[in-house]
This record gives C-alpha cells, sequence and structure tokens, in this order.
C-alpha cells in the first residue's frame, strides 16, 4: 500500500527538517488507512503496537512531496509485522524505513489473542 504523507508545519523542527518523533505518527497514519481501508477492519483497532523501531537513511526538509510505502512482511499467531518507507516522490530518495509489530489484542480481557483467520488471510495482501 502507498500513500502521500500529509504533513503539516508542526512536523518541522526550526532548521525546516522533520523531527525524529513525527515519523511515528507517520507510521500510525499509514496503519490506520491500511486497518480500515485496505483490511475493511474497524476504527477501533483490535491490535496494540508491541514494538516500533526507525531508521532515518536522509533528511526530510518542509515543503519536500513525501510518499510511505507499507507492506506486510510476517504474520505470527497472534500478531504481525509491518514494514515503512518513506521516500521522498521528486527523486525517489529513501528518507526513513521503519517497522511495527502489531499484536491482536482483546481490550475487555486484557489478553493478546489469535489473529482470526480472516484476518490472517487479508494481511498478505498489503
Amino acid at each position: 500500500m502507498r500513500m502521500p504523507v500529509a504533513t503539516r508545519y508542526g512536523d518541522y523542527d526550526t532548521k525546516a527538517h522533520a523531527n525524529n518523533a513525527v515519523y511515528l505518527t507517520w507510521f500510525e497514519m499509514a496503519r490506520a488507512e491500511a486497518w480500515v481501508k485496505h483490511l475493511d477492519g474497524s476504527p477501533d483497532f483490535p491490535f496494540i503496537v508491541a514494538e516500533a523501531t526507525v531508521k532515518y537513511v536522509s533528511e526530510a526538509m518542509i515543503g519536500q512531496p513525501l510518499e510511505i510505502e507499507m507492506t506486510t512482511t510476517e504474520v505470527r499467531t497472534k500478531a504481525w509485522v509491518w514494514s515503512y518507507v518513506i521516500k521522498d516522490t521528486s527523486d525517489g530518495r529513501v528518507v526513513a524505513e521503519g517497522r511495527t509489530v502489531q499484536v491482536m489484542y482483546d481490550y475487555d480481557k486484557h489478553a493478546t489473542v489469535t489473529i482470526p483467520d480472516a484476518m490472517r488471510a487479508k494481511l498478505p495482501s498489503l
């Protein structure tokens, strides 16, 4: 799945660089779009993020058009991994790479649960 990154003025520091913390927000925006629009999931996400990493490859400056690509790179019994690549669309340069581990979660029981078969079948489509 690919989507443009909708940056905001507040995403940048005083030097016009994208702030390091905002990359996780951009990953979150991609997760939300993937879950709701591509996997037909509820906006009341039945999962938690157990791990998140970001590798900063090159700078992102204010005004540069960015795009995020997200793919499912691993599916486990209760969890799956989504990997991200953020690029500057004007030159194709990689700005950042990252990954998150999502775990299916029952909020009423406060416990992890097995990924339902129907969702397990859809996850590799990203």
